[in-house]
């Protein structure tokens, strides 16, 4: 992790996320860019297009007032506890927010992605940034962290990451294990399962061998879960043993239908104060 990006609307959410991302940025050592997106108004005269470019002058003003303002607190608020190592810059784009990522991943090298799951107003901006996340993470190829609107304060100590036994997991559980050691966190494999066998066993055990081994002594702890809904019996887990970030990995396709569906993806990122990281099967 070098290069984080935290699109902002300003809304009390959107700045939570940056929090997070400033406090991964200090920790890790990566720089941060605050990113505020700016959507195009529908323009149909020459008349309405000099308006238009000169709202949007006004707004690109105010934006990167606010986003000075966001950085310096940002600044201030992690040199109090350790002095901000991080380098934090801003943006101002006027673009749809997912195609705006998308294109700074692409062309600038950003590799994580910190952002709120909805926003606190009724403003334009603070209702994309809520309704665009799912956008952002199927249309963006690498992690994603989803800062639901009440999580607390940024605090990492323990991470779960969700498995189906996959091959998969592997390089996922690799992404977990270097943002948990910069935070020196405990990591935990947690796969649910309807009903426990010979088969499931066999299953979990080979799995297990086959991890153990590429991890090269990081202590990862496994647990296996047996609730009749997957989903629910994971967030009842995750209640109990006061974890504080679930990851999942999103799959090659219909990740919003497969095994942590939408109604997973739902109740974790709006529901709960639990932030949601999401990594990619299919990135480079």
């Amino acid at each position: 992790m070098k290069k984080i990006l935290c699109p902002v609307d300003f809304s009390k959410t959107s700045n939570k996320a940056a929090e997070y991302a400033a406090h991964i940025a200090q920790r890790t050592g990566s720089s941060l860019t605050l990113l505020h997106v700016l959507h195009l108004p529908v323009m149909d005269t020459t008349e309405s297009a000099l308006m238009a470019s000169q709202v949007l002058d006004e707004q690109r003003r105010k934006a990167s007032d606010k986003l000075h303002s966001l950085s310096m607190h940002l600044q201030n608020l992690f040199g109090e506890v350790g002095g901000a190592t991080f380098v934090t810059d801003s943006k101002v784009h006027e673009a749809f927010l997912a195609d705006a990522v998308e294109r700074l991943v692409k062309e600038e090298g950003y590799d994580f992605i910190v952002l709120g799951t909805n926003g606190g107003g009724n403003t334009l901006e603070e209702i994309m940034i809520g309704s665009n996340t799912e956008s952002v993470i199927s249309q963006v190829k690498c992690p994603v962290l989803a800062i639901p609107h009440n999580a607390t304060y940024p605090d990492i100590h323990r991470i779960v990451y969700a498995s189906d036994y996959q091959p998969e997991d592997s390089r996922a559980i690799g992404q977990v294990i270097a943002l948990a050691t910069a935070f020196q966190a405990e990591v935990e494999v947690v796969h649910v399962t309807k009903h426990t066998g010979s088969d499931e066993s066999r299953k979990a055990q080979t799995f297990i061998d086959r991890l153990t081994n590429e991890l090269n002594g990081f202590p990862v702890h496994f647990q296996e879960i047996v609730h009749p809904e997957k989903d629910t019996g994971l967030k009842d887990y995750l209640s109990r043993t006061h974890s504080n970030m679930l990851a999942i990995l999103k799959k090659r396709r219909n990740f919003f239908k497969d095994l942590f569906g939408m109604s997973l993806a739902e109740k974790m990122t709006y529901q709960t104060k639990l932030p949601l990281l999401v990594l990619h099967a299919d990135a480079d």
